[in-house]
């Protein structure tokens, strides 16, 4: 039992062809206008029309791969940059850590170094005081 398009009743090829090259029955016994010839070439183009379809799908589809590829390759780069980025900001981290070290060390010399110059000052001044007494 075959379905056509553009019919809604079924056609069966195993039921006899009229001797005399008309259409043969359809399934309820009726007189059917079709030939077999008619049949095939419904067919045929039924499956052409498919394989258009199909066609479109697969041009589709090779689209749709390519740019999933294309999209691939840009999270690709991204992600390097992204790296990139990562390792830069890691390295100016470690540098910025070093010179706040060094900044506390300054900022603790220069503290001390201020109590040392009172230390001498004063020291300067008893010295000068017990001179001039």
């Amino acid at each position: 039992v075959i379905l056509l398009l553009n019919r809604p009743r079924y056609v069966s090829l195993n039921m006899p062809v009229a001797s005399w090259g008309g259409g043969g029955y359809d399934e309820f016994g009726d007189r059917n206008p079709l030939t077999v010839d008619d049949i095939r070439q419904q067919q045929q183009q039924a499956i052409d029309e498919q394989d258009q379809g199909l066609d479109m799908i697969s041009a589709s589809l090779a689209r749709t791969k390519q740019m999933a590829i294309a999209i691939g390759d840009e999270v690709e780069d991204q992600n390097d940059l992204i790296d990139d980025i990562k390792d830069k900001t890691e390295n100016v981290h470690t540098k910025m850590n070093r010179e706040n070290r060094h900044v506390n060390k300054v900022l603790e010399k220069s503290s001390t170094t201020m109590l040392w110059i009172i230390i001498v000052c004063l020291f300067v001044a008893i010295v000068v005081l017990m001179i001039v007494f």
